[in-house]
């Protein structure tokens, strides 16, 4: 059991640094999809490690749940604003290949 919680603590350590490092990051620049990609592994890692103590009938560590369960409301929404910076970047580049596509046709038509 304790390697699991320790497990969670590294994960939960690891998840934090990935958003303060997301936040420092240009949405715009290729390690910030990397980063992402890294924070979504990160956490399926900290759901599993969460199962995994919740499913176990001798964990009665109500407070470190609790802990945990705050957390999980502060990862959401740090998570929501990173997922608001991807979507806003895939509207401008839907608006860049629109009007690619205009002056493509634009072109065409002379």
């Amino acid at each position: 059991m304790d390697k699991i919680i320790q497990q969670l603590t590294d994960v939960n350590s690891n998840i934090l640094l990935k958003l303060r490092k997301i936040d420092n990051s240009n949405p715009a620049d290729e390690i910030f999809y990397v980063l992402v990609l890294e924070l979504q592994s990160l956490i399926e890692q900290r759901e599993v490690c969460l199962k995994t103590l919740v499913s176990n009938s001798e964990f009665i560590d109500r407070q470190f749940l609790v802990d945990q369960f705050n957390l999980s409301q502060t990862l959401i929404l740090r998570s929501t604003k990173v997922m608001e910076d991807c979507r806003a970047l895939a509207q401008v580049d839907n608006n860049a290949k629109r009007h690619i596509k205009a002056y493509k046709a634009i072109e065409s038509n002379r």
